[in-house]
C-alpha cells in the first residue's frame, strides 16, 4: 500500500479544490482546520507543513471569505508546480494494487466503486475497513461510469415521495427537466434515502451514445447482451442518466423494454426537456396506463430555495430568488461561491456580481 507523507497528503487533498482559485467564498476544506481534518492530524501541526510546501513553491495562500466565518481567513491553493506534483501522486495511488479479501484491486477501481476520496480510501485500508465499504458498494452499485459531483440538496419532498411510490408499484420512471434542474441529484438522494435492495447500473447517456455500447457493458458484466433477459433474471435498477440525442436503435430498444414486464428490475431515465420528439421512447398512452411514470422537474419553490440561504437577510434573498427564478444549479453554485466558474449561465457579469454581494448580507 502506498505510504504518503503529511506533505503529500496535503497536496492530494488540495488537488480536489484546484478549480477554486477565483471565487468570492471558499469551502472550509481549504483552510487549516479543513486540511487537518482531511489529512488526519492536529491543526497545530498544519502551519509548519504548509510553510514547507509554500517555500518549495507547491502551495500558495490568500485571504478569503469562508462559509460560516464573519472575517476573511487564510485559504490555500496548489501552484502550477503543486498541481503537477499532486497529479503524479494521484496517478501513483490509482495504479497501486491492494489486497481486498481474496483478490487484488487497484485503488482507482476502489474509488470508482465507493466514491470515497483517495485519502479516505488510504485511511480505511490502513484500518482494515475498506472491504466492508466495498461489500456495501457491491451490494448496491454493480457498475457506475461516473462519480457525480453532488450539489447541495434541499426540498424535493414531493418528487422523492413519487419515486418511492413508483419503486414499489412501477417499472419505468422518466424524470424530465431542463439542464441544471437537479435530475441527477434527485436520483442520487432517492437512492441515499430509499436504499433499494438491488444492484444498481448507472450509465451516462451522453449525446450520440449507441445502444450497442450499453449492450457491451451488460455483456462484460453478465457474459451476455440480452438486456431484457438479464433484467428479468436479476434484481437491477438501471439508471440512464442524461438521455437526450441517441441513435434509432437506442430509442427502439427502450420502447421495447417499456412494453415488457421487467419482473423485479426497474429503469430510471433522466431526460432533458428539449429532447427531440423522435427520440422520445414512450407515448402519452404509456403514461396513462402506468407503464411509464413521469416527474417533470421544475425550479425550487421559494421555501425550498430559502433552505440554502437560511442565514441571508429576507430582503436580500427575495432579490436572489427573483434573479435566479429558483434555478437549482445557479443557486447551489452561488451557495458554493462557484458562480463565475460555470459556463453557459444566462447571467451577465454584473448580475453575478450582484448575486454574490446579496449572498453576503447575513441576518
Amino acid at each position: 500500500m502506498p505510504k504518503l507523507t503529511i506533505l503529500e497528503k496535503i497536496l492530494v487533498h488540495l488537488y480536489t479544490y484546484r478549480k477554486y482559485v477565483d471565487r468570492y467564498e471558499y469551502p472550509v476544506e481549504m483552510t487549516q482546520p479543513g486540511i487537518a481534518h482531511a489529512v488526519g492530524i492536529s491543526v497545530t501541526h498544519i502551519p509548519r507543513n504548509i510553510k514547507k510546501l509554500v517555500s518549495d513553491g507547491l502551495v500558495t495562500l490568500k485571504k478569503g471569505h469562508v462559509s460560516g466565518k464573519k472575517k476573511r481567513v487564510t485559504v490555500y491553493f496548489l501552484t502550477s508546480l503543486g498541481l503537477i506534483r499532486a497529479r503524479e501522486l494521484i496517478e501513483r495511488i490509482e495504479a497501486q494494487e491492494v489486497e481486498v479479501g481474496n483478490r487484488y484491486m487497484k485503488i482507482g477501481e476502489i474509488r470508482k466503486l465507493t466514491g470515497l476520496s483517495y485519502l479516505e480510501i488510504l485511511k480505511k485500508i490502513e484500518k482494515g475497513e475498506i472491504e466492508k465499504d466495498l461489500r456495501k458498494s457491491r451490494s448496491r452499485v454493480i457498475f457506475r461510469e461516473i462519480v457525480p459531483e453532488m450539489d447541495v440538496f434541499v426540498g424535493r419532498k414531493r418528487e422523492l415521495k413519487i419515486l418511492s411510490e413508483w419503486y414499489e408499484n412501477g417499472e419505468v420512471m422518466s424524470i424530465i427537466a431542463p439542464r441544471g434542474m437537479g435530475k441527477t441529484s434527485l436520483i442520487y438522494h432517492f437512492l441515499e434515502e430509499y436504499e433499494p435492495g438491488c444492484g444498481i447500473i448507472w450509465l451516462d447517456i451522453y449525446e450520440g451514445r449507441t445502444w450497442r455500447s450499453v449492450k457491451e457493458i451488460f455483456k462484460n458484466l453478465y457474459g451476455e447482451d440480452d438486456i431484457l433477459s438479464i433484467l428479468r433474471r436479476e434484481e437491477i435498477l438501471l439508471i440512464l442518466d442524461g438521455y437526450y440525442k441517441v441513435d434509432d436503435e437506442f430509442v427502439s430498444a427502450l420502447n421495447s423494454l417499456v412494453k415488457e414486464e421487467l419482473e423485479n428490475s426497474r429503469i430510471i431515465v433522466s431526460m432533458l426537456s428539449e429532447t427531440p420528439f423522435y427520440n422520445r421512447f414512450y407515448s402519452k398512452e404509456d403514461v396513462e396506463n402506468g407503464r411509464v411514470w413521469e416527474i417533470n422537474l421544475g425550479p425550487l419553490s421559494y421555501e425550498e430555495a430559502k433552505l440554502l440561504f437560511e442565514d441571508i437577510r429576507e430582503d436580500a434573498f427575495k432579490r436572489i430568488y427573483q434573479m435566479t427564478k429558483g434555478h437549482p444549479r445557479i443557486l447551489t453554485l452561488l451557495k458554493r461561491g462557484r458562480l463565475r466558474e460555470e459556463r453557459g449561465i444566462a447571467l451577465s457579469p454584473e448580475q453575478i456580481h450582484l448575486l454574490e454581494y446579496l449572498a453576503t448580507l447575513k441576518n
